[in-house]
C-alpha cells in the first residue's frame, strides 16, 4: 500500500463533510410530474436550456414566495435565524481543477431570464482557472493548516451571515443525465436540492434536504408542490415564449 496526500478538492470535502455533520437534516423524497415543461423544452432548438437552469430559476420563485426557505441557523452569540433578502443560488458543477468541483454563486436566479441563467453556469464551466474567483479562492482556503480551515468553518456556521455570503441560500446539484439519482448532501446551506434524470413522461424523482432547526417537513413539502407548479407554470411559459410565436393556421 502507499500513501496519497489528499488534492486540494480532496481536503475541502473532507471538511466540508466534517462541518455538515453538525448540521440536522431532514431529507425529502418526491415526483413531481413536469410535462408541459418537458415538451416547451424539448420544443427549443439546440442549444437548449439545461434542465439545471429550469429548477435554478423555479426554485429561486418558491424561496421568493417563501421565507423560511432564505434563512440559517446561527447559534452565536444566541441562537436565532438569519434571513436573506433574496434567494442566491449555489450551482455544483461537473468540472474538475485541481480535484475541486467548481461552483456557480448567482444572485436573484428567479429574476433573470433562461438563456442568461444558462451562459452563467456555463462560463463558470469552462472558464480558465485563472478567470474564476471563486475556484482560486477555494484553492487558497484549501493551502491553510486543517486546523485553521475548520476553526474557520466553525466560525461561519455560528455565525451563519458569511455562510449566506460565501455560498448562497440554497444549492442544487445533480447527476440526473447519468441515470443516477443524489439522495443526501454534504451542503451547510439552508437548502440543498436535487434531481434525477427526467423521464419521457415529464417525470422526476425530486430531494430536497433542509436544516431541521430552520424549517419542518411540512414547509419543504409545501416547497416541492410549489416548485412543481413553478416550473409548469412561469417556467414553460418562459420556455415558450423563447421558441417564438406559432405559426399561423
Amino acid at each position: 500500500m502507499k500513501s496519497i496526500p489528499l488534492s486540494p478538492g480532496r481536503r475541502l470535502m473532507a471538511d466540508l463533510s466534517w462541518a455538515s455533520l453538525r448540521v440536522p437534516r431532514c431529507v425529502l423524497t418526491v415526483r413531481l410530474e413536469v410535462p408541459r415543461c418537458c415538451a416547451a423544452r424539448a420544443a427549443l432548438a439546440v442549444p437548449r436550456p439545461p434542465w439545471t437552469t429550469l429548477f435554478l430559476k423555479a426554485f429561486a420563485q418558491v424561496s421568493a414566495a417563501q421565507p423560511a426557505l432564505r434563512r440559517a441557523y446561527a447559534a452565536w452569540p444566541r441562537p436565532h435565524l438569519v434571513e436573506a433578502e433574496h434567494p442566491v443560488g449555489c450551482i455544483v458543477l461537473h468540472r474538475e481543477a485541481e480535484g475541486m468541483l467548481g461552483f456557480a454563486r448567482i444572485r436573484g436566479p428567479d429574476r433573470r431570464p433562461l438563456p442568461e441563467l444558462a451562459a452563467l453556469l456555463d462560463h463558470a464551466a469552462r472558464a480558465p482557472l485563472a478567470q474564476e474567483r471563486r475556484l482560486r479562492n477555494m484553492r487558497r482556503f484549501a493551502g491553510f493548516p486543517w486546523p485553521l480551515r475548520r476553526l474557520a468553518l466553525l466560525v461561519a456556521m455560528a455565525l451563519a451571515k458569511p455562510v449566506l455570503r460565501a455560498g448562497g441560500t440554497f444549492a442544487i446539484s445533480t447527476l440526473g443525465s447519468r441515470g443516477v439519482d443524489i439522495v443526501d448532501s454534504v451542503s451547510i446551506l439552508p437548502c440543498f436540492l436535487t434531481y434525477g434524470p427526467i423521464g419521457a413522461d415529464g417525470g422526476v424523482q425530486v430531494h430536497l434536504c433542509f436544516d431541521h432547526r430552520v424549517i419542518d417537513g411540512a414547509d419543504g413539502a409545501v416547497a416541492l408542490a410549489a416548485l412543481q407548479a413553478a416550473l409548469e407554470g412561469p417556467v414553460t411559459d418562459e420556455l415558450r415564449a423563447l421558441a417564438g410565436p406559432a405559426p399561423p393556421c
